[in-house]
């Protein structure tokens, strides 16, 4: 064939640019904080409506408390990523020799 371009190798690799970094803990904490302030919002409106549609109560409802959950988790693990450097960081300290190691 003539001008053989391989256009899966193209296409390739615009999807690997078109990839979004990976996040950190600490912004991940960040948007689920902030979605989970808009759904409160959101239900506390719901809830107050003169005609509550319990069907979009339960879903909000649900939606929060996975929410939530995700968000402890994540919180939970960024504390547990500073106390582990912590950590990592004294034995570091603790393995280097002194000035008056013999």
């Amino acid at each position: 064939m003539p001008g053989d371009t391989k256009p899966h190798l193209a296409r390739q690799a615009r999807k690997r640019s078109r990839r979004p970094k990976p996040g950190t803990v600490k912004q991940l904490s960040a948007v689920l904080w902030r979605a989970i302030t808009h759904l409160e919002e959101h239900l506390d409106d719901t809830a107050t409506a003169e005609t509550v549609d319990t069907g979009e109560l339960c879903k909000l409802t649900h939606a929060l408390s996975q929410s939530a959950s995700t968000y402890l988790k994540a919180v939970e693990v960024g504390e547990l990523e500073a106390r582990l450097e912590a950590l990592e960081k004294a034995q570091a300290v603790q393995d280097t020799p002194g000035r008056w190691a013999a």
